[in-house]
């Protein structure tokens, strides 16, 4: 799968597994969806957790140039080779998990495993990428509580982490560009003028 798509899909499964326990003792899964996921797709239960693309931008601080004999082998690479490449542009994905839940005590249940259950930490969070075999760093930047009652008077329990992956486009991605193959340059004099002015005597 291609860059930010791997970032998807071991961002959701690194959120999926949390579950909450009901005061009878028996445990619910959390189900993990995109933003705006179709009805047909999943049955509206609670709890659950909808991941969000934010944006991306480039990591300057990171950046390097040159060429290097990469660590690892992008995925589709040949890995019967060692591999050249220049050196990777360093950005950061940035994305917003929202939690859902219905009762206080699993709203409580996964703000906990979030913190501390390793899927979000305050520090040293790590995102495993199988398709190229790297841990990527994942920041932890914010969180919000946004609890609400709906217009039926039921309450909603609402939670949102911002955070923050490193992740690199490799340069040879953005070679692959279409070649130039016609010009068209009009040039056009400008007065003279000023020159003429405060030309030196």
């Amino acid at each position: 799968m291609p860059f930010i798509l791997n970032e998807d899909k071991a961002l959701k499964l690194m959120l999926t597994g949390v579950t909450v326990s009901d005061s009878g003792n028996s445990t619910r899964p959390v189900g993990v969806w995109f933003g705006q996921p179709d009805l047909e797709i999943r049955v509206q239960s609670y709890p659950y957790m909808t991941i969000d693309f934010l944006g991306y931008n480039e990591d300057f601080e990171r950046s390097h140039r040159g060429e290097i004999q990469m660590p690892y082998f992008p995925e589709g690479a040949n890995t019967s080779q060692q591999y050249m490449t220049e050196f990777p542009i360093p950005v950061y994905l940035d994305y917003q998990i929202t939690t859902w839940a219905r009762q206080p005590r699993h709203d409580r249940q996964i703000m906990a495993e979030m913190a501390t259950g390793q899927r979000i930490p305050l520090r040293y969070g790590a995102l495993i990428v199988p398709e190229d075999r790297t841990v990527r760093r994942l920041d932890f930047l914010g969180f919000t509580k946004k609890d609400t009652t709906d217009e039926n008077g039921k309450r909603l329990f609402s939670n949102a982490y911002t955070v923050r992956i490193s992740a690199e486009i490799l340069p040879v991605v953005l070679e692959q560009m279409i070649e130039v193959t016609e010009t068209n340059v009009q040039l056009t004099s400008q007065s003279n003028d000023f020159a003429t002015i405060y030309s030196p005597s």
